[in-house]
């Protein structure tokens, strides 16, 4: 039955989030609006009628059952059910027991999808049910398998169960375009003797083949992307989408832990696992067309993390993901830079240093980002640079992520160097090891290239972590982290870092996290490592002789536990003014007390591992 307009105006206007929209978007919506009523002998019929839809109770009341019939929400009049299905894609699979007849309203998934795109307020209004509804859950078997954070923590394995195509590169490009034809794939993998040589995309058809005029004969080798991004097939979906973000990709191969491949992942891969939350908030940041709504956007990124963080199992997800956002703002600040002034005048790479660097960031983490330009570079192109870093560290700062209190950003002249630039501030370094260069290598040691020249970036990274392997250099860095006072005092009490009234508390940031990231980037520099993230770094150092496979574990295990320790206080003390870092131990749980004081115990081991290693050296 249709539904009285006026009253059903009426109505709408004192029903969230249809209250937020513009008296035309309401207007339109209430003309798409069905009513239909609702009795225990109807309701199954009503639901295979017009599921998926989002419903409204205009009176009535009714249950929301699971499948198995617990109780999700009891439904009086203005509340909505429906949308899960609507947000995820996913079939209706919960249930509506009528407890009183009553008239329910009925939106249809295209009027939904279209008030969505025209309205962000009203998206993210369901987008926050649903999270709640989630929480709501956490008991019922329905709901994780909605969940950002278990859908994406699944491998990689599981979603990509197709045998994979592949063809030699020695091909041609018409066989190429042939398979992807009857394969009804948009790309292929180009494998010689097992071995992944390169990816071909329908992209790379289009560019690189039939916008060139090429002949179709010629082998794939001569336009295929060389040496793709990868991942393995027991890493996460997170992982992929992190790494497809970072490399702004949208086809990722899949190796086994021989090297050779299983498949392809894609983006739609991804989108088809999760349709809501953070995937829906990175593709709105690339979307973004102006600075401004890019600073709209971003608005949103510390709800979005609160409620994903509270979520997640891994602590460690939340630094990834965090990184994954401020890299995505980033790329998208340097390409209005770009529309503006023009494209970069010379090879150049967008730095991230610290915690971005490392993805381990955190809800509080500040900006540290740099510039790596080419060499000889005349007045013209550095002006064009120091733009760019004010542009995009001011950009940044709008978008939520703060300037760096000690000006370690882009924007700073001393942070924006040639190539002979850095190497000659790293080999200072080095060579003549202050305190204060050795501050500066806690954080310049750790970078990540976020946007620009890879093969810059490459000699770059090389020639630093060769600069870093200098044995006077690293003697004086152990000295400096075994000055570092783990937090155990006599009879293995905790001790406070702070000072005044806050003395009893422990700052597991800098006497906890951080000296693990600088032990373990001391081991590093040591192997000549150029990988950044800490529990990377550990497992490439698995093979190592200078760090034994259980003190490598401990490290491991230290870490994840105080950073997801970190996480949990953090969120407790969101929105106020308490210290993110630093925590009462006697607020804790008698198990974490427990951990926290073998986390402090194995830290001390191992400085005392590393002053017996490298003390003796500087």
């Amino acid at each position: 039955m249709q539904p009285d307009f006026a009253e059903l105006n009426r109505f709408l206007l004192d029903c969230p989030p249809f209250d937020q929209l513009s008296q035309e978007q309401r207007q339109w919506a209430a003309g798409q609006i069905k009513a239909a009523y609702l009795n225990e002998h109807n309701v199954d019929e009503l639901f295979r009628a017009h599921s998926p839809a989002l419903y409204i109770v205009r009176s009535g009341g009714f249950d929301l059952l699971t499948p198995d019939g617990a109780l999700i929400e009891r439904l009086e009049s203005h509340d909505l059910f429906g949308f899960p299905s609507l947000l995820t894609g996913r079939g209706v699979v919960n249930k509506l027991e009528v407890i009183e007849d009553g008239i329910v309203y009925i939106l249809s998934a295209d009027v939904f999808d279209q008030l969505r795109q025209h309205s962000r307020a009203f998206e993210h209004y369901f987008i926050r049910a649903h999270e709640q509804r989630l929480l709501s859950q956490q008991g019922q078997r329905a709901a994780p398998a909605n969940a950002y954070g278990d859908s994406l923590q699944r491998l990689v394995s599981e979603v990509v169960t197709r045998t994979p195509i592949g063809l030699a590169s020695t091909a041609t490009i018409q066989e190429a375009a042939q398979c992807m034809r009857d394969e009804k794939i948009s790309s292929v993998l180009v494998v010689d003797d097992e071995r992944l040589v390169g990816i071909l995309t329908d992209r790379d058809l289009r560019n690189r083949v039939v916008a060139q005029g090429l002949d179709y004969g010629i082998h794939v080798n001569a336009v295929m992307t060389q040496a793709p991004a990868t991942i393995r097939g027991q890493q996460t979906l997170l992982d992929a989408l992190t790494l497809m973000t970072q490399e702004n990709i949208h086809h990722l191969p899949v190796l086994d832990e021989q090297d050779r491949p299983m498949g392809m992942l894609t983006n739609t891969d991804l989108m088809r696992q999760q349709k809501s939350e953070p995937v829906m908030l990175i593709s709105a940041l690339n979307k973004a067309q102006s600075r401004q709504a890019l600073v709209d956007e971003a608005q949103h990124i510390p709800d979005y993390m609160h409620s994903f963080a509270l979520r997640m199992n891994d602590a460690a997800a939340v630094g990834r993901l965090l990184a994954s956002l401020t890299d995505t703002m980033t790329r998208k600040l340097i390409d209005f830079y770009e529309r503006e002034h023009g494209v970069a005048p010379a090879a150049y790479v967008w730095l991230a240093f610290g915690s971005q660097g490392r993805e381990d960031q955190t809800l509080s983490s500040d900006q540290d980002n740099g510039l790596l330009l080419a060499n000889d570079l005349n007045e013209q192109q550095l002006a064009w640079f120091a733009g760019l870093g004010d542009y995009v560290c001011e950009g940044l700062a709008d978008c939520g992520v703060p300037k760096c209190p000690g000006n370690i950003m882009a924007s700073n002249p001393d942070c924006r160097r040639t190539r002979a630039g850095w190497l000659e501030r790293f080999t200072s370094w080095t060579e003549s090891p202050t305190p204060k260069a050795l501050m500066y290598c806690q954080i310049f040691f750790d970078s990540r290239n976020v946007q620009g020249n890879k093969r810059l970036y490459q000699a770059y990274r090389e020639d630093v972590a060769r600069l870093g392997q200098s044995e006077f250099f690293l003697g004086n860095l152990a000295r400096l982290q075994a000055n570092v006072q783990v937090p155990l005092g006599l009879f293995n009490r905790f001790r406070g870092t702070e000072s005044g009234k806050d003395s009893d508390l422990v700052d597991i940031k800098r006497h906890g996290l951080a000296l693990i990231n600088d032990i373990v980037r001391l081991y590093s520099l040591h192997a000549g490592l150029t990988e950044p993230r800490t529990l990377a770094r550990l497992h490439l150092l698995e093979a190592s002789k200078l760090l034994n496979r259980k003190d490598n574990q401990a490290l491991a295990e230290a870490w994840q536990f105080l950073t997801q320790l970190r996480l949990q206080h953090q969120l407790a003390v969101w929105g106020t003014e308490q210290p993110k870092n630093a925590l009462d131990p006697d607020d804790l749980s008698t198990l974490s007390r427990r951990q926290l004081k073998s986390a402090f115990r194995i830290l001390k081991d191992c400085q005392q591992g590393v002053s017996l290693k490298f003390g003796r050296t500087g």
